[in-house]
């Protein structure tokens, strides 16, 4: 058996975390103040996408912070997935916003009001420079980091709130159209409905140890099959720790007469270096162990009902394992 565990710390963003924090939640107290007094729905919703984006920063701390402390007896995965969790919540808040928002826009919808243009058009630009800034610390630290990513979601959110806000006060001041406050609030909903349903979908998958999506797990497959002597690759598995951090287990029968310290080094490089795996275990076997407690885990079976080829021979007891299978005389 083989592991592997690379050095250094999950993805962090500490520092723009606890600043962005600061800047919208020193910008909420702002924003409210003044969409209480103006009574604007465009003002007033992203008032609340700023309160949620502060609690969606302050969530991402917390589960950054505690997804650094080492693994332990009863966590022997440690606690990487706190950060995954941390996203769940951040996207079942996008959820409850994006549900407010669009509620919030219909109901004035039938009812607009006469807005004063001057005070939304101030908080607006106000909160682009808090956002573009909070922006600017985050961007890249998210694109590997889901639960940074869900914080970042939550900045997105009140940057494009604040561009609604001055469209509307634009369009009310030159036009007079009230109406475009409750349209404008309903359709960023909508926007951001779509996002927090990904942010929740990707979530979920990485908590249902579900294959990271930018592995292509039959191309892995065939590239341990090509390993020499490697007679048979059952019983797969890849799956995500937290974001960035991929782990892949597998057993590896061979012929009888190889080295299985070759097989094993050879695999593990590839599986590390080539495939970008943070963990690796294999089991090596000369002859399949009796499994079949766990077949409805083993995705080799899987495939091969659904390439129609279960086959299997009196003489051949490891057809079952059609992934990877091929003769002894190959892989010499």
């Amino acid at each position: 058996m083989a592991s592997h565990s690379h050095a250094g710390h999950i993805p962090t963003s500490g520092k723009a975390l606890v600043i962005s924090a600061w800047l919208t939640g020193i910008y909420f107290v702002i924003e409210l103040t003044v969409g209480l007094w103006t009574g604007s729905i465009a003002v007033l919703s992203d008032a609340f996408h700023t309160l949620s984006a502060v609690g969606g920063v302050l969530v991402a701390i917390v589960a950054q912070r505690i997804a650094r402390r080492p693994a332990d007896p009863e966590r022997s995965f440690g606690w990487y997935r706190a950060e995954i969790i941390g996203a769940l919540v951040n996207g079942g808040f996008l959820l409850g916003m994006a549900l407010l928002v669009i509620w919030m826009g219909v109901m004035r919808l039938g009812n607009p009001i006469h807005l004063p243009t001057g005070p939304m058009l101030w908080v607006a630009f106000g909160g682009l420079v808090t956002e573009v800034i909070s922006l600017g610390l985050m961007w890249q630290s998210s694109k590997d980091d889901l639960n940074a990513r869900g914080a970042l979601w939550h900045i997105i959110q009140t940057f494009v709130g604040s561009l609604l806000i001055i469209v509307t006060a634009l369009v009310i001041k030159f036009t007079g159209f009230l109406a475009i406050d409750p349209i404008l609030g309903a359709a960023f909903g909508v926007v951001l409905l779509w996002a927090s349903i990904g942010v929740i979908r990707e979530a979920v998958h990485i908590l249902m140890e579900g294959t990271p999506e930018d592995t292509d797990l039959p191309a892995v497959i065939a590239d341990l099959r090509e390993q020499a002597h490697v007679l048979d690759v059952h019983h797969v598995h890849a799956w995500t720790l937290t974001s960035g951090k991929h782990a892949f287990s597998a057993h590896l029968r061979h012929a009888d007469s190889a080295d299985a310290a070759s097989i094993l080094e050879s695999a593990y490089n590839r599986l590390t270096h080539e495939h970008g795996f943070h963990m690796v275990t294999l089991q090596l076997e000369t002859d399949c162990l009796d499994e079949s407690h766990a077949q409805d885990l083993d995705i080799s079976n899987a495939s091969e009902a659904n390439e129609g080829e279960a086959t299997t021979s009196s003489s051949n007891p490891h057809a079952s394992h059609g992934i990877g299978l091929k003769s002894q005389e190959a892989g010499k």
